[in-house]
């Protein structure tokens, strides 16, 4: 399996009550440089910048939130992980930042 990170300098902001990814201007070749996301997503983005896996995420969402699926679980936090790392957002262990 896979592992990733946060790519450095992706910062994670706040910004009038909105989840912001902002990419430092080193970076706008690379990935968008303001992505909006939503408060699970921000969630998930925090697990990710204290090194979670797959597993340690699905672990942190079922301990924070409501969670009747594991597998949609799972697929939800592929879905978001796959998004992000398309977005260049995140770096795989088998990539260097």
């Amino acid at each position: 399996m896979v592992k990733y990170r946060t790519r450095p300098g992706i910062v994670l902001t706040d910004i009038c009550g909105e989840n912001i990814l902002v990419a430092a201007s080193s970076l706008t070749n690379l990935c968008p440089y303001v992505t909006q996301i939503n408060e699970p997503s921000a969630f998930l983005w925090k697990q990710l910048e204290k090194g979670a896996d797959t597993e340690q995420l699905i672990a942190a969402v079922e301990a924070e939130f409501e969670v009747d699926d594991r597998e949609a679980l799972r697929t939800v936090i592929e879905d978001f992980i796959k998004q992000m790392a398309g977005l260049n957002y995140l770096l795989s262990d088998e990539q260097k930042g």
